[in-house]
This record gives structure tokens, sequence and C-alpha cells, in this order.
């Protein structure tokens, strides 16, 4: 397989793939002949799609590429035996050039960058593949894209609307994560030498941007950020979980003597916790998720007011703690929102 010839070509004659997996899954269900708009459906260009780690959303896409006024990345086209010009790789950049063209997007939309093959064999079209999506180039750790958005917004003084449309991501992700980047390198770094600085460590200081009350409860018990980052420092916090409790860690005398001469776990277990029934500890997660959605909706109203007036109790805690419990669990299940 030769490079390719980088070249532009007209949207209008390079075809989409039909044996490209996603639209091929899409054509296995579906009679007959699809339509374009099927095609498109297939690749999933209007919807939310996948967004797991390193990967990009068409939605993420459409915007970085209309801030960006085209693709950094040319899309990857086949020449057949017959002349035909078809998308081996890019299809969804494909597609949405086309869409810009035929929705009036402000811009030259009718040539696609691309890098022209003749003749692929189907062993290099499958290597392709392979190669795009399923080895890839590797994506950044979380702290090298928070160090390169801060000194974008504070070196490059990039403007924070223009970042997050380049990035093709939210703002609340955006500045959670230039926050973040800021607050390890004023706390964490200077307690560290250039030797013992993790930059894994990042993730706690994400989290501190995520819940307001965990950055509460430490100065409510008389830290600071300074002793949060010893603690993950000295590893009294091991991972990205044993932030999330701190809150009510910290709230406990006793737990919060614990943590900080011991960690996270040894706190834990000194927590109190309410006495379980043997019926409540056979449950599965799925009787007990229904068995706490329905003890919600026929809560008295009174019950709530009488919580809302003691945020101390017993039970505010345990709706807390289950709150917390329930966030991480749906985050690792990669469902909702």
């Amino acid at each position: 397989m030769g490079a390719g010839k980088l070249t532009l070509l007209s949207v209008d004659q390079v075809e989409l793939d039909r044996t490209n997996p996603r639209i091929r899954r899409f054509l296995e269900i579906h009679q007959g002949e699809p339509s374009y708009e099927q095609v498109a459906l297939a690749l999933d260009v209007a919807g939310a799609g996948e967004d797991g780690q390193g990967a990009t959303t068409p939605e993420k896409l459409k915007n970085s590429i209309i801030t960006n006024g085209g693709i950094m990345q040319p899309i990857i086209v086949n020449k057949q035996p017959d002349g035909r010009l078809v998308c081996v790789e890019g299809n969804t950049r494909l597609y949405l050039y086309r869409s810009f063209v035929a929705d009036g997007v402000e811009g030259d939309w009718t040539q696609i960058p691309a890098l022209l093959h003749e003749g692929l064999s189907a062993q290099d079209v499958d290597a392709i593949r392979l190669q795009a999506h399923l080895v890839g180039p590797r994506p950044w750790d979380a702290y090298s894209k928070a160090k390169y958005l801060w000194e974008l917004q504070h070196k490059e003084l990039m403007p924070l609307d223009r970042i997050i449309a380049f990035c093709g991501g939210n703002k609340r992700d955006v500045t959670q994560a230039i926050q973040a980047y800021a607050e390890m390198e004023h706390y964490y770094r200077p307690i560290c030498t250039a030797d013992d600085y993790d930059t894994e460590r990042y993730s706690g200081f994400v989290e501190l941007q995520k819940n307001s009350r965990i950055k509460d409860a430490i100065l409510k018990a008389g830290f600071d950020l300074t002793d949060f980052a010893k603690w993950l420092k000295d590893e009294n916090i091991k991972g990205l979980a044993q932030v999330r409790p701190l809150a009510r860690v910290l709230a406990d005398k006793k737990a919060r003597e614990v943590f900080v001469k011991k960690d996270m776990k040894a706190a834990l277990d000194v927590l109190e916790r309410p006495e379980l029934s043997n019926g409540l500890k056979g449950a599965s997660i799925g009787q007990l998720a229904r068995a706490l959605t329905e003890a919600i909706d026929s809560i008295p109203y009174s019950e709530v007011n009488r919580l809302r007036a003691n945020p101390g109790d017993d039970a505010v805690r345990y709706v807390q703690d289950a709150l917390e419990a329930l966030e991480g669990l749906v985050k690792d299940l990669n469902v909702g929102d």
C-alpha cells in the first residue's frame, strides 16, 4: 500500500462506503437499498454518539470542523478500477461536509481534503480501518489536556468561548479542567519535587470542581486545599473514588481523626453504618434500587420538611451517601447523562 496522494476532492464525487462496519451493520438489519438519510443514521451523524474515553461525538466533531473552517485530518479515499471514488475512512466527516453544503453553512464545503489511493486491496482497507479505529493515535491524558487548555486561556489569552468551540467540548467540562489544573499547580506542585509530582492526582482536583460540598467540608473542618494536596500526595486518599466520601468523613470527628492519621479506607471503616436486615443484605442491586425509588415516591411531605430542617440527621447522610454511590455506579455503567 502506497502513501497516497494528498488532494482536494469534490464532496459530490466521493461515495460513502457501504462496506463501512457501522453502515454494513445497518444494511444487515434493513431490507432494500438504503437512502442517503438512512446511511447517515447508521453513521449516527445526528446523534450523541459514544462519548467515552478518547471518543468524539458527531456534534463535537461538527462544531470543531465549523470553528476551524475545515478538517485537520484528511479523509482516505480509494479510487476503484471502475473509476468510483469510495471513502474508506472519514465517512462521518464527508457526510458533514455534504450537510454543510445542503444547509447553507457559511464557508466553502464543496471540496474536502483527502488522501487518494488507487486500487487498494481488501487487506489494505482493513489495515486502514484498524489503525484509525482500533489502534489510532494515543489520546492525550487528562492532565495534559487541562494544561493545554489552561495555557490557551492564560498564556495565549484565547477567549474561553473560542477554546470551547475549538475543542468541541462544553463550557462546564472545559472550565472545570482549567480550574482543576490551576489548583493542582498552586497547591500540589509546591509540596512535590520534580521526581514525585504525580499527574494522575489531577483527577482528585477535578472532583473538587464537580462537587462543591467537598471543598466546603474541607474549609469547614479547619483545613485548606494545601491539606487536600498533602492527602493526595501522602495517599491518605487513593484514587478518585476516595475523594467522593471526603465530605462525610470530615464531618465525623472520629472518622476525621482516623483519616488524617491513616487513610480514607480506615476512616470509612469507623463511620457508623446502619444495621441492615438479612433481607436487605440479600437483595440484589436492582431490587434495592426499585425499593428506594418506591420509598422516595411515597415519602410524606412532612418527612421531607423534617429532614430539610435537620441536615445532620442520619437519614440525610445516608441519602447523600446513596446519591454519591449511585452517581459513581451510573458513570461506571456509562449510562445516563
